[in-house]
């Protein structure tokens, strides 16, 4: 649970003030705006409140160009590394590089439940039938990886043992593998997993009735804590406003969905619905989630070292901007 619990009518307050913000005057107007490259993936909607930021200029009035690039996961945490991205939105798999001594941390998690479900081809009616199955993952150290190891835990289904573990890519190439049967059952992100049970593939598990986890946020190096503190609390501070407008704004946030993901209504209706559940409020996650990452991450190369929650969080220029966001 959140370390800070908002009633409905604090909640309102805070969303009033949040929108309020959104009116403040832009930083493009007066000064030069920076171009900035974030990693992301296709398919999901883990990006929304920063796709939403960027479609309502948010981040302009801030002085932010920021440019998506699709990039799979690992390969988007090596780039922040070394400079070519200055943020990522794999929450899980910025969590899982700074377990391995990266130097990566989380800054913002607005997804602190996961957007996934686990999904299975039609023979396939519940979790504890994936036993002898083959389950495809993006990659073994990638945040939807780990979720689905634990879901199967808790249905009593060892992932280590009792479940082949198939490494596939990107949400879309998963949906691929499902479809033509190269996999039993793959994690899906909203709004792909409704895309895939109307194609016939069956929904074994919404996670985010299930799990909390890191799932949606940003990474950045450490290098950039130490050198953009600035910039680093103008993109928290966007995507926030992004979060609050589309609370605020449901025809028009789903407009956008329907556009930019090329969803039906009654399809972008029921993604948007269950993806506004899993988001924070504070755009933190608990100690509990982050310790949960740590030792699922810690699992899979069999390490014994101890982890400390500040090595892969850092989450003061969250608080920070909540706090300030708060008091408009």
């Amino acid at each position: 649970m959140h370390a800070l619990i908002l009633s409905n009518a604090f909640r309102s307050t805070i969303l009033i003030a949040f929108a309020f913000a959104l009116s403040q005057p832009s930083y493009a107007a007066t000064r030069d705006v920076e171009r900035i490259q974030v990693g992301y993936s296709v398919g999901g909607l883990i990006p929304f409140p920063v796709v939403v930021a960027r479609e309502n200029k948010f981040f302009e009035h801030l002085g932010l160009d920021v440019e998506l690039i699709n990039i799979p996961p690992t390969l988007a945490v090596t780039a922040l590394v070394s400079g070519d991205l200055q943020y990522v939105i794999f929450a899980g798999t910025t969590l899982n590089a700074a377990v391995r001594g990266l130097p990566v941390k989380l800054v913002m998690v607005y997804n602190d439940r996961p957007l996934f479900s686990l999904m299975s081809r039609p023979e396939i009616r519940s979790v504890k039938e994936m036993k002898g199955k083959v389950l495809g993952i993006a990659s073994l150290t990638s945040g939807e990886s780990f979720l689905s190891r634990r879901l199967l835990k808790e249905a009593g289904v060892d992932p280590e043992r009792e479940v082949t573990l198939r490494s596939i890519g990107n949400t879309p190439d998963r949906l691929v593998a499902l479809r033509t049967g190269v996999v039993d059952a793959t994690t899906l992100t909203v709004p792909v997993d409704i895309q895939a049970e109307k194609l016939g593939l069956t929904r074994l598990a919404f996670m985010g009735e299930i799990l909390e986890s890191i799932n949606g946020g940003l990474g950045v190096s450490e290098r950039w804590i130490q050198q953009r503190p600035d910039q680093i609390k103008k993109m928290i501070t966007g995507v926030f406003r992004g979060m609050a407008y589309a609370r605020t704004h449901r025809p028009e946030s789903i407009a956008l969905v329907m556009s930019k993901w090329k969803m039906e209504r009654d399809v972008a209706e029921k993604a948007f619905d269950l993806m506004i559940r899993t988001w924070s409020d504070n755009g933190q996650a608990s100690d509990q989630a982050l310790q949960v990452g740590i030792e699922e991450s810690l699992k899979v190369s069999s390490s014994k070292q101890s982890v400390p929650l500040s090595r892969v969080a850092d989450f003061s220029f969250a608080r920070e901007v909540y706090r300030e966001l708060k008091a408009k």
